[in-house]
């Protein structure tokens, strides 16, 4: 039984051994992460900035092509800008030099109707002046038609009044023209102006003019005409004319 005990006492205690991995296996996992953490961080910020990078010389490009067409735009506006200026000068400067013109066709027309009033004074004091046809005048238009453009003048007291007739003459034949105003009614002169359609085949030789009024006036013109317009203008003064010469 003693020995039993001794033997029982003399043998030391065992305690197991942890191995240094075991024992520090949770900081070495943690300075993994933070390896990997780290190396992920590093590489992510230097990707985010070289994206940056690129991106900034992306813009830079681009904001150097859109200033050279604003140069460009800048410098046709400034092209266009002079343009106008010049054509802008040069209608003030036509407008100015019209408008001057216009001022002294308007000062010798005021100075012609007064110098025509004194003479027809004057023609008044000496008797004055019969009722005349001062001239015919015949233009061809398109299509056939003629228009007629007749003066009449009269320097007297009292006014001229009555109607107007035209007649062609060929031969035998007389066509009396159509007028759309054949009454006149003036004091010194006066203008009067139609058309008529000429029927064809029909050729005149005389174009007569007969003013039925207080003191009835027959005047008889040789007829001739000019060449045809190809298109009718826009005023009667465009056309060309045939003026009748007086027998």
């Amino acid at each position: 039984m003693q020995n039993t005990e001794t033997n029982t006492a003399s043998e030391p205690t065992q305690t197991p051994k942890k191995s240094f991995m075991q024992g520090n296996m949770p900081l070495i996992i943690g300075g993994v992460i933070l390896c990997a953490g780290s190396t992920l961080l590093g590489y992510t910020v230097g990707h985010r900035q070289g994206l940056t990078a690129v991106g900034f010389d992306a813009d830079a490009e681009q904001l150097v092509e859109v200033v050279k067409q604003q140069k460009a735009t800048l410098a046709n506006l400034n092209k266009s800008l002079n343009a106008t200026v010049q054509e802008r000068d040069v209608a003030v400067s036509n407008s100015n030099d019209l408008t001057e013109a216009l001022n002294k066709s308007d000062a010798a027309k005021a100075q012609g109707d007064v110098m025509s009033a004194i003479y027809r004074e004057v023609l008044k004091q000496r008797g004055g002046l019969s009722l005349m046809i001062q001239n015919i005048a015949v233009k061809p238009l398109p299509e056939n038609a003629y228009e007629y453009q007749l003066d009449l003048i009269q320097v007297s007291p009292k006014r001229a009044t009555g109607s107007v007739e035209i007649r062609l003459i060929s031969g035998t034949e007389v066509l009396t023209v159509p007028l759309e105003d054949a009454n006149y009614n003036f004091s010194d002169y006066e203008r009067l102006t139609g058309r008529w359609t000429m029927p064809k085949g029909f050729n005149p030789q005389f174009i007569e003019v007969r003013l039925n009024g207080a003191t009835p006036v027959i005047k008889r013109f040789s007829w001739s005409r000019g060449k045809p317009v190809d298109s009718s203008a826009a005023f009667a003064a465009e056309v060309p004319q045939a003026e009748a010469n007086s027998q």
